[in-house]
């Protein structure tokens, strides 16, 4: 495989999580399975209709949610159930979400499977550059993500060795480009010395029109990518790929 180059020096690396950094198969078919599996008995534990007065963490969360759709649980329960299902990027969801994985990050129901050369990457830039991630999952569920990744079937956490994480909250939707623009300003290095990875090409479109250099990760079970989007952009199968 080629290796990639960039005319101008990376200071720092944004990372994609879902098909970039660990298989697009892990959000799909471990984590929201897992949420599904445990939201109605943690729904059933909150009083109805919902109070946002009520010093609860989960009540907290969703009382975010339309009052209508609060005001009991079989109504919250399917109100969800279907923004799980249409994958609607819903910032109460995601809060929800990363509360309700917390605990399964915790006892060891759940450990993060990512690439073996992401992470000798994020190792090895960290050592002279900043990383950090921009994902649709809130930025407690990436610290979650990363605080418990499988390594030969323990959990290892690699938080160290990031500098900071971005979310649709923080930063915006990750196919608009004043997204990057805010990314660009929050972190404080010019465009031209960021690099974002990603598997969506929608995304590295809108980072690239942002100015930053942007390039497609192609991984198993990633959707396939057209002849048209591998001849336009560049494309990546794996970090070692990268000459940083």
């Amino acid at each position: 495989m080629s290796s990639i180059t960039f005319s101008k020096t990376i200071k720092a690396v944004i990372l994609d999580i879902e098909g970039t950094v660990a298989p697009i198969s892990f959000v799909k078919e471990t984590l929201f399975p897992y949420f599904l599996k445990e939201v109605p008995s943690v729904l059933s534990k909150l009083q109805y209709p919902i109070d946002s007065n009520l010093n609860d963490p989960t009540t907290k969360i969703v009382s975010a949610f339309p009052t209508a759709i609060t005001k009991d649980r079989d109504t919250l329960l399917s109100h969800i159930n279907d923004l799980v299902n249409k994958d609607v990027k819903d910032s109460t969801l995601k809060s929800l979400q990363g509360y309700i994985w917390q605990k399964g990050y915790e006892d060891g129901s759940l450990k993060a499977p990512v690439y073996d050369d992401a992470i000798n990457s994020i190792k090895s830039w960290n050592k002279e550059k900043k990383v950090f991630i921009y994902s649709s999952g809130s930025v407690k569920a990436q610290k979650l993500l990363f605080g418990y990744v499988d390594i030969n079937g323990e959990s290892a956490d690699l938080n160290g060795f990031l500098s900071g994480y971005f979310d649709i909250t923080t930063s915006g939707f990750k196919y608009e480009k004043s997204s990057y623009e805010n990314i660009t300003k929050d972190i404080g290095i010019d465009a031209e010395n960021l690099l974002f990875l990603s598997d969506n090409v929608a995304e590295v479109k809108a980072a690239l029109e942002a100015g930053l250099n942007s390039v497609i990760v192609i991984r198993p079970g990633n959707p396939e990518l057209s002849s048209e989007d591998k001849s336009q952009f560049q494309v990546i199968h794996n970090f070692d790929q990268l000459q940083l």
